[in-house]
């Protein structure tokens, strides 16, 4: 990869930093923004990527090759998650996780839109094609794409995706998550459907359960 190709690289990961800087900052405390924020980075990233004649099925936005293998690494990564979340987050935060309800009681119309648009839609979705995606092969890429670059690439973006997340918990938790997402990511010969599978899973299930003991 020429410098030029870098420079381009690093640019596109300026801005996209900037936006959830901005994010963070000026607008978190309005409900959704973090998920508006989300949307508008990967409509930014697609644009990048047409630019430089890439797409995201390049970067694992399609169907597996082989089905069976995909189900297989998408069991472990449920797995791994649920094991590393009950023995390890759980006793470290024996609060339990962050309520979607905030302290209020939600319908069950309310429970579907976290469910279907914030689980479903902006997390396993959004978040898989952002981190998993976008980051991992554009920092793989600006570090050089051997093994040490790859693993850098893995935790850099699993740090990134942790300090999003707000309170101690929660980045703790979701850079946990990444790092495991990451790694099955790679497994599965970098296919964001097997990701974006085990990442909805612990999702809908805080979603359900939150709303069933509020």
């Amino acid at each position: 990869m020429s410098q030029k190709e870098k420079t381009i690289l690093l640019i596109e990961l300026i801005g996209i930093a900037l936006l959830f800087t901005i994010n963070k900052f000026f607008f978190s405390a309005v409900q959704y923004s973090s998920q508006v924020t989300l949307v508008i980075s990967l409509v930014l990233i697609t644009f990048f990527l047409r630019r430089r004649k890439s797409s995201w099925k390049i970067l694992g936005l399609k169907t597996p090759e082989k089905w069976w293998k995909a189900i297989i690494y998408f069991i472990l990564c449920v797995a791994t998650i649920a094991v590393v979340f009950n023995f390890v987050i759980q006793p470290l935060f024996p609060h339990g996780a962050n309520e979607i309800s905030q302290g209020r009681t939600i319908s069950f119309g309310e429970m579907l839109f976290q469910l279907i648009v914030i689980g479903i839609g902006t997390a396993a979705i959004g978040e898989e094609m952002l981190f998993r995606g976008y980051l991992l092969n554009t920092i793989n890429q600006l570090i050089g794409k051997n093994v040490w670059g790859t693993v850098a690439a893995v935790l850099i973006q699993a740090f990134i995706f942790g300090i999003l997340h707000s309170g101690m918990q929660g980045m703790i938790s979701a850079g946990v998550i990444g790092l495991i997402l990451g790694i099955f990511y790679l497994l599965s010969g970098r296919n964001l459907i097997v990701v974006m599978a085990a990442h909805a899973v612990p999702d809908i299930l805080s979603i359900i359960g939150s709303y069933q003991n509020q």
